[in-house]
């Protein structure tokens, strides 16, 4: 699922399904119903979050879309129902496709570490900076480059020059393969939303070695696939090393995961199933709601409005 796209689920009912506050304004309800946009905010919700929702809530409301929000953290979801908003704890990382990252046995670890991250300090890579044999999946925005026209993530982040890198956007059959050749992923932010990242590391059997954090990673997170250290470099490279020094069953890890997912997705569709019913339409099958949403290769891509 990309930041900030929207995503059709239905036309009658009208309902929508959107990451981030953005692109809004190209919503129209031309129908006699209401319509309906849900809503997994990208960032950790709290009191800088109301006031933003509000105006948007207004803004529809005008056009007779009703919102309805969908929270990365308990947490999160009960903050926004104690302030009147219409909340529901589902995790945004359920859109994340398992059919692009998988397990592939066929590819040779050669990174201790991997971390996708942006070339953004909340990321805080600087924390990875004792670990030797590390690679950085990175994207800069602004789209930053050098004068050879690559990104340069040694120049953002001198602490971790000696880590590989990618120096331009990379496919998701490439990112699959880097996350193949690790052992573990990194998650170090403190605060952001949950991190489409680490369900990528879980989806490819990757145990993760996480700082303590707000906005709904630690969702998917187990005593079994994650590590949770300290914010500082040398608890972070003791995090790598357990991992290292442990026998990781990948398909465990995977097979877990998913069945946490399908959890959430079964009540993501049962929100679904509770609008048609309230617009008075027969809801589709579940099993036909979940294949037109995550039930092939595409996985939401098929049903995204701008492809």
């Amino acid at each position: 699922m990309k930041i900030n796209a929207i995503y059709k689920i239905s036309d009658n009912p009208l309902i929508w399904v959107s990451t981030g506050a953005k692109n809004w304004e190209k919503l129209t309800n031309h129908t006699n119903k209401k319509a309906y946009l849900l809503v997994h905010p990208m960032w950790f919700f709290s009191w800088r979050s109301v006031w933003l929702y509000f105006k948007k809530l207004l803004f529809l409301k005008r056009k007779n879309i009703e919102l309805k929000f969908l929270h990365n953290s308990l947490s999160e979801y009960n903050f926004a129902k104690k302030v009147g908003f219409d909340s529901y704890f589902i995790n945004h990382n359920i859109h994340v496709c398992e059919h692009k990252f998988d397990i592939d046995e066929s590819i040779e670890k050669q990174y201790d570490a991997v971390y996708t991250a942006a070339a953004k300090p909340y990321k805080r890579l600087h924390l990875a900076s004792e670990i030797r044999n590390l690679f950085v999946i990175t994207y800069f925005w602004p789209d930053v480059r050098n004068k050879d026209g690559e990104w340069d993530l040694h120049a953002f982040e001198p602490k971790i020059k000696h880590a590989k890198f990618n120096r331009d956007r990379i496919s998701k059959k490439e990112v699959n393969k880097i996350l193949n050749q690790s052992y573990c992923g990194l998650a170090l932010s403190k605060k952001e939303g949950a991190m489409f990242a680490s369900m990528e590391y879980l989806l490819c059997g990757l145990p993760i070695v996480s700082t303590k954090s707000k906005g709904g990673r630690d969702v998917f997170f187990t005593k079994r696939n994650s590590f949770i250290v300290d914010d500082d470099p040398e608890s972070v490279k003791g995090g790598v090393e357990k991992v290292l020094a442990k026998e990781i069953d990948h398909h465990k890890i995977r097979e877990e995961t998913l069945k946490l997912v399908n959890f959430f997705r079964n009540q993501f569709i049962d929100i679904i199933v509770k609008i048609y019913k309230k617009e008075g339409v027969n809801p589709p099958a579940q099993k036909i709601i979940y294949h037109k949403i995550w039930g092939n290769k595409r996985g939401v891509a098929n049903i995204r409005l701008s492809k």
